[in-house]
């Protein structure tokens, strides 16, 4: 039960908790909060485990023979297609990015959507792991604003 006057942590709070990336002030008040509050731990411990199974998480180490037999193959296919007068690299990716471009002409309120959600979702991330709320006072209110609208 939480007494009068104490609050929730956020889960961001409680993410740099577990993460040990918080002041000493910060991080007894928040201790002491996770004994008394069922909520806040309840959070805690869901960071706990999916931080742990991100840190088990293994990438096979690719080895340095295939990487450089994939990397040759790769060059030769490039050198070829170049030989053919097909372009090479840029002619695959233009054949990707033209009906992209072609729909976006067609479609701009939907495009211009998607780029403002992607521009979104990226400047609340670049503010919130770089702490900008520090620096720039009214950082807080935009990441507010956009968790509102998004």
């Amino acid at each position: 039960m939480r007494r009068s006057g104490e609050r929730h942590y956020s889960e961001e709070e409680l993410l740099m908790h577990f993460l040990g990336e918080e002041t000493d002030e910060a991080g007894a008040g928040i201790s002491g909060h996770l004994t008394t509050c069922g909520e806040c731990h309840s959070i805690y411990r869901e960071y706990a485990d999916l931080v742990g199974r991100i840190r088990g998480w293994q990438v096979p180490e690719v080895p340095v023979d295939i990487r450089q037999a994939l990397k040759a193959a790769l060059l030769a296919r490039y050198r070829q297609d170049r030989a053919r007068g097909r372009g090479g690299l840029w002619a695959a990716v233009r054949q990707y990015l033209v009906p992209a471009w072609n729909y976006a002409l067609e479609n701009p309120l939907p495009t211009l959507g998607y780029i403002a959600v992607a521009v979104a979702f990226a400047l609340e991330r670049t503010i919130s792991t770089f702490r900008l709320t520090n620096l720039l006072p009214g950082a807080g209110e935009v990441i507010e604003l956009l968790r509102q609208v998004f």
